[in-house]
Order: C-alpha cells, then structure tokens, then sequence
C-alpha cells in the first residue's frame, strides 16, 4: 500500500530526475509486490509466524536493466508445495514481463505469467520396500546422464521437464524408474513422447550395477524414432571408486539412409570415471567417447541426454572467458586431476584435460557425409596452490592454459588471491586475474585484466567491487582499452531471503556448467536478484 503513492509522487516530478534516477523508479516500482516477501521473512525469525506444516515456498526475482540498450529483462518463479501424508503436490508460476529477447533463452515466452510446473505424487511403503507415483511435471536422471538428463539450471537457463507419469519402485536391493512424458520445445508445445526406464542393483557390498533405455515417439514421423540403451557399473575397491557406462543408439532414419538398413547402431557412447585416494593424496581421472550420441527431439530445440563433459568448471571469470561447449555427437577425450595436501596450511591442484573431434570412420562423419581428420577441440591445463600463512591470512596462486577449437584462441591466465580474516565474522579478500589471449585465426594478442576486491561480514553482508581492462592493439602502434566496472551488494533479510544488487557494467562472456553453456553480452545498468526460501 505505501510502495503506489511514493513511487507516483516520484513519477511527478521525474522532469527533475536523470535517466538514473528513472531507472531506479522503474526497479522500485517492480518490486513493490514482491516486499512482502522480505516482510513475511522477517517476521518469521522473529517467531511471529509459522508456515503450516508440510507447506514450502520459494521465491526466485531477476530484474535487469540496461541503460544503453534500453532493455528490460523481468523474470520470476514462484514455488510452492505441500506434503501431508503420503501425498505431495507442488506447482511453479513464471511470469516473465518481458522475458530475455535472445530465443534460445524465452523459448517463445516473451511477455508471459502462467503455472509452468505442477505436480502431485503419492508415496507407499519406506525407502526399503515401496512405491512412488508422479503426475505432472517432473525431472528426471538415469546414472550419470547418458541416457537421460532431465533438470532445471536457472544459471544457464536450461529446463528440459516431462510432462506425464514418473514411476519409482524399491524392493530389497532393487530400484525401478520408468516414466513416460513430453518435453517443451522452443515453440512452447510439446509433440513429442518419451518412454524410458531403469534398473539399479546395489545388493553387493563393493559393486553396482544397472541399465537405462529410453525412446522416443515423434508421433507420425516415424523415421525419426531413436532409442538408447545403456549399461553401467560402478565398483568400489580399497582406495579405488569407479563409474563405467557403455550406451548404444539407434536411429530408423539412419539406419535406412545413410547404412541401407544394413547396420541396427547407428551411434554409441563411454564414460568412465576412476577415483583413487590415499592418504594426502588423491587422483581423479575421467574418459568419454561420445560418437552420435546425442538424444534430442524431433524439431532438435531439446535435449534428453547431457553426457559428463569431462570438462573443469571455474570460479575466476577469465578462466570461463572461451569455453568450449560439449558435443555428445563428435568428440573424445580424457581429465585427470591430482589433489595434494602438504600439510593442514597448503594443498596443491593439478588438472589437465584434452578432447578431440573424431576420425573418418565414426557414426557421426558417416551422417554427415564427411571424412575430417581428428582435430583438437580442447586442451587445459590447470595448477593452484594454497597456504595459510596463519589464522588471519591466506593465499591462492593459480595458473591456466586453454587451448580451444571454436574461437581458435589460446588463453593463458595467471591469478592471485589473496584472503584476510579480520575475526570470524569479517573477511576481506582480494582477486587479481590476467589473461593473454592469441587469436590464431588472426594473429592478434590482446590482454584481459580484472579486479576483484570484496568485503563479507558473515553470514549477512557482501560488498563486491569488480573492474575489468580489456588491452587491444589491432594495428600496429593503435592501442584500445575498454573498461567495465561494477558494485554488488548482497545481503540475507533474516534467515530465507538472499537479495544482491548491481550496478555498472559487465563484460560479455560465456556461463558453462557441465559443458551447457549460455552467451551473456556486453551489460550497463542495474541488475536485481532475490531468492527466498520459507519451509
């Protein structure tokens, strides 16, 4: 009720307020409905109010505005679900006013406000013997993705959900999923059905196993019908823990065209994946062969499957400046990882990876009719080092070299971080990236440099400044710097509502998680997030 009346008096006399000021407007007047949020929050820790028993909800708010484009991105998901008995049931409503403008991102909903998920789900028996049911919407994951991935990551805007029925059985050492449901595509319709299943054992002390098989119906277009099957072990012996899975595929289109039905598989994939720990030591490595394997929808807008990447995800920006994204149709390669503690004050991280395209004779090169040599996709390397010098500080030194396909650039990046723990509670910290980049297709150089000072008072209070320098010199003796420079203020609203506020601007660049990666250009503006969680 207060927010209208102070944010019209405002709007009256805008004529004496910058385009700032205005869009400081415009983002309180968004905001207006969702303060009671913050308001119920706070009045929760106070013990004034107590949610009913069974019932959750959970609030996610993006809002960005970029003064230069003149864009506005609002959007928002709001959870909630209630569990009495053996019954759960819950919906998500998405209102996006407007939405991202990229199409890959709004998948259609530009201005939109709908409930997008929902789902009831009825449990007998205990997590020994029993039975659950699922109607609606919902996510799956068979082993380790192969066969079938079906999740949500706001971060990368992926959300590939069924809609339909999901069964999940136990009995003694035994675990059956099945399920058959229909994923949306860019056109916001859903055509086409899958039918998957799984089977788990885990009756041995040191060794599981299990299998997943998966198809899909494009209703008339029959010749598109693809299945998979996979089978996977995961043995664990003394200091070693593995993960093995080997997965084949057929496709009736392919088979008939490209192989005179002469050949029933027309794709197939490994992962595997080998732990070894002992004592300070402990080495993780990983290898995948991924040949004409990805699994999508009829219209190719959605994936079913996301094999591990055997890729590293970082936590400094100009290490995820060139990412490279996974192909599940056309590569091979390998990771190893090598973690060593010295003693209770230093550890070392050694990391190396590699992944090249396939040769002539792959599934994949049949396809498409081509006949490639293998090429290099990917290489990096990645080494950091760490030591508490006492209670108060400590230091990172880190070192990384990419070498990638898609942009044909080599990067390599020194970091230092430094941390200062004032007492429990405070703690400064300090972050200084460089990055050399050589565009072989161009032969140009240029450098990457970013600045990151943050403050933290534990567990409510984050300031973040980050300022970036970006050196180019694309003729001789014409130097170009281009700067981005941002503030970010985060802070936890009693104990369930996480608010971070930006303004300035940011670079463009790549977010990757597990090799799905999405493009976020070039930002100058305010940016809002909020996340609460009521249970």
């Amino acid at each position: 009720m207060i927010c209208k009346p102070v944010v019209n008096y405002c709007y009256s006399i805008s004529n004496l307020c910058d385009l700032k000021m205005k869009m400081f407007l415009k983002l309180v007047s968004r905001l207006c409905p969702f303060i009671f949020i913050i308001s119920i929050t706070n009045a929760q820790s106070l013990g004034s109010l107590t949610l009913p028993e069974g019932l959750g909800l959970s609030n996610q708010l993006e809002y960005s505005y970029d003064i230069e484009d003149e864009l506005e991105i609002f959007e928002n998901w709001l959870n909630l679900d209630y569990r009495r008995g053996i019954f759960s049931a819950g919906f998500r409503f998405e209102v996006f006013q407007p939405n991202d403008p990229n199409p890959s991102i709004n998948r259609g909903k530009i201005k939109y406000a709908d409930i997008a998920y929902k789902y009831i789900t009825a449990e007998i028996g205990n997590p020994r013997e029993g039975a659950s049911i699922t109607v609606g919407n919902f996510y799956a994951l068979f082993g380790r993705g192969m066969i079938l991935k079906s999740y949500e990551d706001r971060n990368i805007r992926v959300d590939n959900n069924l809609l339909g029925v999901k069964v999940v059985g136990r009995y003694a050492d035994f675990k059956l999923e099945a399920l058959t449901g229909m994923p949306e595509n860019a056109a916001a319709e859903r055509n086409d059905i899958l039918h998957a299943v799984d089977l788990e054992y885990k009756g041995l002390r040191n060794l599981r196993f299990g299998g997943s098989f998966a198809s899909n119906d494009p209703g008339d277009n029959n010749t598109e019908k693809t299945m998979l099957a996979s089978a996977r072990v995961q043995p664990s012996l003394w200091n070693f823990d593995g993960y093995f899975e080997y997965g084949l595929k057929k496709n009736e289109r392919v088979r008939e065209t490209i192989f005179d039905n002469n050949r029933d598989i027309t794709g197939r994939g490994f992962y595997g994946n080998l732990n070894f720990f002992l004592g300070s030591l402990g080495v993780t490595s990983e290898y995948k062969y991924y040949d004409n394997f990805g699994f999508e929808t009829n219209d190719r807008t959605v994936s079913y499957n996301t094999p591990p990447s055997v890729r590293k995800d970082y936590t400094y920006t100009l290490l995820n400046r060139h990412p490279s994204a996974l192909d599940p149709n056309n590569e091979k390669g390998f990771q190893v990882e090598l973690n060593y503690s010295l003693d209770i004050a230093t550890d070392f991280v050694a990391a190396y990876s590699q992944t090249k395209t396939l040769d002539q004779s792959s599934f994949y090169q049949k396809v498409i009719g081509s006949s490639l040599p293998i090429r290099s996709q990917l290489e990096e390397f990645y080494f950091r080092a760490s030591h508490d010098w006492s209670d108060n500080f400590k230091t990172i030194a880190a070192f990384g070299y990419n070498k990638e396909l898609s942009s044909n650039t080599e990067n390599v990046t020194p970091i230092i971080e430094l941390k200062y723990y004032l007492d429990d509670i405070n703690t400064f910290r300090l972050v200084l990236e460089h990055q050399s980049t050589s565009n072989n297709t161009t032969d140009e150089k240029y450098y990457d440099d970013v600045v990151l000072l943050e403050f933290l008072r534990s567990p409510k209070l984050t300031l973040t400044f980050v300022s970036e320098m970006q050196t180019r010199e694309p003729d001789a003796g014409r130097v170009i710097r281009k700067f981005w420079n941002f503030f970010q203020i985060g802070y936890l609203f009693g104990e369930h509502t996480d608010v971070s506020l930006l303004f300035g601007s940011r670079q463009a660049g790549n977010i990757c998680i597990g090799g799905v990666c999405r493009y976020e250009p070039e930002f100058r503006g305010v940016e809002l997030k909020m996340q609460t969680r009521l249970y």
